[in-house]
């Protein structure tokens, strides 16, 4: 198996992206295609069925099925992830995704497995053979575990109240957000807020709502002509110094080295 292409579309609503993105397709040979939304509002056709988007959503498409991705609601754009895999040759992979496709259809993992893709996408780009193989093993983990039914969204009244901080600070991406204004919002006190948050994504709210800021800065940096300045703007940081700093501390990297290496052009050859 190997990635054939992986990218990360953050807040669809250039017209020329919605276009390209847009477009009646299918994928020929072995390619097999992942689709992982993360909030926004819009439509999914696999073949014949269309599926209204939810935010956590994932969608497998096999080869020379014929998919679409509609945006319907310019106010809410969609973010999200798409992979696509060549499995040809590999019969444990094919033997999985064709496992997974008797179940065709949305799979519900919800929107904790954001940081997963991005880490994914990091390694299958880093030209380092030992992260492509992490990237391809981690894939193949998660293949197995969303098979075993292992990868799902959970429904306690906990859970809800996590959700409904995730949607506040997806939607706070480009502003800001203190910890008070959210448990506010949430009607929770802190304490309980920070506990059960961090039980359910593994972080605390505030590293993860810093984390969702580097990752609309990532998709910034590969995909648009924005200054790094300008992206710090954007993103609700004091000034271009501190976005940098926290780039680096989630990255490794500033701002300018990655968007200097994603411009090299990535083999995603793995496995």
């Amino acid at each position: 198996m190997r990635f054939e292409d992986f990218v990360f579309v953050y807040h669809l609503r250039d017209e020329a992206q919605i276009a390209w993105h847009g477009r009646l397709h299918s994928h020929p040979g072995g390619l097999f295609e992942l689709h992982y939304f993360i909030s926004g509002e819009g439509s999914f056709r696999d073949g014949d069925r269309v599926f209204a988007i939810q935010p956590g959503s994932l969608y497998l498409t096999p080869p020379g099925a014929a998919h679409q991705i509609a945006a319907t609601n310019a106010k809410r754009p969609m973010t999200y992830y798409a992979l696509l895999v060549d499995a040809e040759g590999d019969a444990e992979v094919l033997g999985l995704l064709e496992l997974l496709m008797a179940k065709r259809g949305a799979f519900s993992i919800g929107p904790s497995q954001r940081f997963f893709f991005a880490d994914l996408l990091e390694k299958g780009a880093s030209g380092r053979r030992e992260l492509e193989q992490a990237a391809y093993h981690g894939l193949l983990s998660f293949l197995y575990g969303l098979a075993g039914g292992q990868v799902a969204s959970r429904g306690t009244a906990d859970n809800a109240h996590v959700e409904k901080a995730l949607a506040i600070m997806q939607g706070a991406i480009e502003r800001n957000l203190d910890l008070g204004a959210l448990c506010d919002r949430i009607e929770l006190s802190r304490e309980h807020f920070v506990r059960v948050f961090t039980e359910r994504m593994g972080m605390p709210p505030m590293r993860y709502y810093s984390r969702l800021k580097i990752e609309a800065a990532r998709a910034m940096l590969s995909s648009t002509n924005l200054r790094v300045g300008e992206i710090a703007d954007k993103l609700g940081y004091e000034n271009q110094f501190s976005f940098a700093r926290a780039f680096r501390r989630v990255s490794g990297m500033s701002p300018t080295l990655y968007r200097a290496t994603c411009l090299q052009g990535a083999d995603f050859a793995a496995g």
